[in-house]
């Protein structure tokens, strides 16, 4: 109870700070400059030809400010850009300097979304509520493949390219320069009617020429999609109309499954819809019936060498919009709410969900508003018909960039005899500064279950962040009671599996993690962009601070201007383990119990990624707990050079390999492997086929995933997924001897439509 009457106290006395405040809350993000907005009557033709008289009557801005190699200058390759309106729709139209046209264009394939880090391409990022916090990015690469997301927690982590959004695009290439028009409806943007002023930054990625810059400076140490980077548009005629934000989705989808080699193909067909409404032009109402997963990407595998799960990712649709609202309450390792837990079993298989309904997005400037409530069907695992899904999230911006939050996340097990409901409560502050110097957080978080007593059942931490140019200083603080039980989260150093009962222990934790790092910039060095060193630890205790796990490095890095990047770590683990654990099958069932200290070295490495061959790499050599680890990596892409009287990239192959070997001495030695392979084949900006093969000899699985992809229209599209499972197992007349097994296929067609 001592930690909630502290931090309680801490809370009441922020908000009792921010009262005298109103003007600085008010106030948008300073910008550096303003750019007026148009409204045009022509007929704007997206065709990147940019003939129309309002692009040839427009003032293009320019002067475009380098952010990689450096961030000091004007850009080499010019880049100018223009923007107008009408009653539906904002049009930007960019021109890029095409320098050395022998060069041909970075980029890998023609697939949507792509990852900016690899490819060509100019950004257009809006700020609507100039809020530093949420935004929308939409861009092109010069062959008009499309990327666009959601910009969450001011843009310093990047973008959510998994928000999806219907607008228009179509590029131009010339001998000296390529053109871009965009057009993204007004419809499709969260904004608040009548704002006099959105923020803006265009960025272009000029990988060939080995260049990056922005209209509005970016230094180089920031995400260029950092929104306390912008300018200003001031709407000549502020934007009073609210537009209609309607979307119904239902799509038809037939899952073909085969259990067992020879046994009959059994069908599950599935017939839903999703849907969404802007109550106003930044609130909408979502909801799904019947939803349908089986577009999803295939998760990757991963090796667990630990005590703890791993973390997957959320890639449905119906979660990612305004994803962080829910999501980015607490931290990684203690999340209230984790939107994998609904639908999705431990073992991933899936859990029907009948509905889900979520209001979502501003309120105003100032407010953020998240409603959620989902349900799923029975599951044999669980003494219960149904389990209901509920979720409660505000914000409120404060200051010029920070805000404070509050969440409430309640499920409950429908039909069990007894009542079974877990319910987390939390509230936390985010800080950013306007220059992004200043970074942190701090929450605390109330859980409560049937029996639980009302002083117990808490998490708290705090994280600061100071980063300039040359320096990063962060520390961190976390708690976790062994009675705090957020069902619906991810928390999962509080549970701790015991082999030799075959039960879950709970624990409660304490966790300090400091962080020093500086940078060196040498001035217009030809070779090398910047090298840096820097300490980091990461320390774990029980309740009576008696150390548990530890993690030490001292890490060197040297960036070259080339992309190609070295680093090497050595590192000091330190483990008490006070339950039995086995990070592999010990011969016998052995298991580790007690103290235990490991040294090692790691090093890595990856060469230029605007080669057509990438390649990465670490080895990682070390003592572990009564034996020694050699660990090796090796990932490579491969961009396969385009064809035809264009040279289109079409093909990107990429994959990877983890191999472990473990030498317990007397105990045995033991080889882990984790091998993947990955082919992307677009036939167009809006039809691929994706190939994906995995193997982890760990859980002993190796399945195949084929997915073809058609975009016939805005936003519907066509799905054809095709899945093989093996796994491996004894031979009934030799134990020792193990073979890979049929575990399983699937096909499954779905076809969805955007009204």
């Amino acid at each position: 109870m001592r930690y909630w009457n502290f931090f309680s106290a801490v809370l009441i006395g922020l908000l009792g700070s921010l009262k005298g405040q109103t003007t600085a809350i008010k106030q948008p993000l300073k910008a550096f400059q303003s750019l007026e907005i148009d409204r045009t009557s022509d007929k704007i033709v997206i065709d990147g030809n940019l003939s129309e008289s309002t692009w040839k009557n427009a003032h293009f801005y320019g002067n475009f400010r380098q952010y990689y190699p450096y961030d000091t200058s004007a850009s080499v390759s010019k880049t100018e850009f223009a923007i107008c309106h009408d009653d539906k729709f904002v049009y930007v139209a960019i021109v890029c300097d095409n320098r050395n046209p022998e060069k041909p264009f970075i980029v890998n394939n023609l697939k949507r979304d792509f990852s900016v880090t690899a490819h060509d391409a100019v950004i257009v990022s809006l700020s609507p509520f100039l809020d530093g916090q949420n935004g929308f990015s939409f861009g092109v690469s010069p062959y008009n493949a499309q990327r666009e997301g959601a910009i969450e927690n001011g843009g310093g982590f990047g973008v959510s390219t998994a928000w999806d959004q219907v607008w228009f695009s179509e590029t131009h290439i010339a001998d000296s320069a390529w053109y871009a028009e965009l057009a993204i409806p007004l419809a499709s943007i969260r904004f608040v009617p009548g704002a006099k002023n959105w923020g803006i930054n265009v960025s272009r990625i000029d990988l060939k020429n080995n260049e990056i810059s922005n209209y509005h400076r970016v230094p180089r140490n920031f995400n260029f999609s950092t929104l306390v980077f912008v300018d200003t548009i001031v709407w000549k005629q502020p934007l009073n109309k609210s537009f209609f934000n309607g979307v119904f989705l239902p799509y038809i989808s037939n899952n073909s499954i085969q259990e067992t080699s020879g046994s009959k193909w059994g069908q599950q067909p599935r017939i839903g819809f999703d849907t969404k409404l802007g109550i106003t032009q930044s609130l909408n109402l979502d909801a799904t019936l019947n939803p349908d997963f089986a577009q999803v990407d295939v998760d990757q595998q991963q090796v667990n060498l630990t005590r703890f799960n791993l973390f997957f990712p959320e890639r449905r649709q119906f979660f990612i919009e305004n994803s962080d609202l829910f999501a980015n309450f607490g931290f990684r390792q203690i999340r209230p709410f984790f939107s994998r837990r609904i639908g999705l079993a431990p073992d991933r298989t899936n859990i029907p969900i009948q509905y889900g309904v979520r209001l979502s997005g501003k309120y105003g400037n100032d407010w953020r508003l998240g409603l959620m409530n989902v349900s799923t069907q029975a599951r044999g695992l669980l003494n219960a018909t149904h389990i209901n899904y509920s979720v409660l999230a505000l914000q409120r911006k404060v200051l010029q960039a920070s805000n404070i939050g509050f969440i409430a996340v309640h499920d409950e097990r429908l039909g069990s005899e007894n009542r079974d409901f877990n319910t987390v409560l939390g509230a936390e502050f985010n800080l950013l500064t306007p220059d992004n110097r200043w970074a942190g957080k701090a929450f605390i978080q109330k859980s409560h279950y049937q029996g639980l007593p009302a002083n117990t059942g808490f998490a708290h931490a705090t994280w600061l962040l100071y980063k300039t140019l040359d320096w990063s200083i962060m520390w961190n603080h976390e708690y976790a009671s062994r009675q705090f039980n957020a069902r619906t989260g991810f928390v999962p150093r509080v549970d701790n599996f015991n082999p030799a009962t075959g039960k879950v222990v709970k624990w409660d934790y304490w966790r300090l993690e400091p962080m020093v790092k500086r940078v060196f910039y040498p001035s217009k060095n030809k070779y090398i962009n910047n090298y840096a060193l820097d300490v980091y630890n990461s320390s774990y205790y029980d309740s009576a601070w008696v150390p548990t796990e530890s993690y030490s490095d001292l890490k060197g890095e040297l960036n070259f201007q080339n992309s190609t990047r070295y680093t090497l770590a050595i590192y000091h683990q330190y483990f008490r383990l006070f339950l039995p654990f086995a990070p592999v099958n010990l011969p016998g069932g052995g298991f580790l119990l007690g103290h235990y200290q490991t040294y090692g070295t790691t090093f890595t490495c990856s060469t230029n990624n605007r080669k057509p061959l990438a390649l990465s790499g670490s080895l990682d050599v070390g003592s572990y707990f009564i034996g020694q680890k050699q660990e090796y990596v090796a990932d490579v892409s491969w961009r396969v050079p385009g064809w035809g009287q264009r040279k289109v990239p079409r093909l990107f192959i990429s994959g990877n390999i983890r191999h472990i070997d473990i030498n317990f001495g007397d105990s045995g030695t033991y080889a882990i492997d984790l091998i993947g392979l990955k082919a992307d084949y677009s036939f167009s900006t809006t039809t691929y086929l994706i190939g994906y093969w995995q193997l982890n000899a760990q859980n002993k699985l190796m399945n195949i995933n084929v997915r073809f992809q058609w975009r016939y229209r805005p936003m519907s599209d066509i799905f054809i997924v095709y899945a093989q499972n093996w796994d491996q197992t004894a031979l009934q007349l030799k134990p020792q001897t193990e073979v890979w097994g049929f575990a399983g296929r699937s096909l499954a067609l779905k076809m969805a439509y955007w009204f």
